[in-house]
């Protein structure tokens, strides 16, 4: 199919379908598991955590609300790149954040399994602070 799709003027297919047939092809070489590099800091009664991914607000926020410290916040596009990191909420809603392709390529409940890695992190972390 992408052989008869012509391509611009850069070389690059304008076409939406082209353009989803080819991360498709692309995707098709990942590995079925990756791995994403989570960390949780504590500096006092600040915590930090970080995700290598483009997180959505409401992760963040959520790991806000819930975090045992004083303070927090997360740094998002740390220590590599695991691409978007839609909720599973906004998987069902769509938009190209949440299209498979290279730049949204982690599983539909990553968003999920991540926050609750970094909510076990955040709790150990304040066990170790008492």
């Amino acid at each position: 199919m992408l052989n008869s799709v012509p391509k611009d003027k850069d070389g690059q297919w304008a076409d939406r379908k082209a353009i989803y047939a080819r991360e498709a092809l692309l995707l098709d070489a990942y590995p079925d598991k990756v791995p994403v590099k989570l960390q949780a800091h504590r500096i006092g009664d600040l915590a930090i955590t970080s995700i290598p991914c483009e997180v959505f607000v409401e992760i963040g926020l959520d790991l806000k609300k819930t975090n045992p410290f004083k303070g927090s916040f997360t740094i998002s596009l740390a220590n590599g790149y695991n691409g978007y990191l839609p909720t599973t909420e906004h998987h069902a809603m769509g938009g190209y954040e949440t299209w498979r392709a290279r730049s949204s390529y982690l599983e539909v409940p990553a968003a999920d399994k991540i926050s609750t890695s970094l909510k076990a992190m955040l709790a150990s972390l304040k066990k170790d602070a008492s």
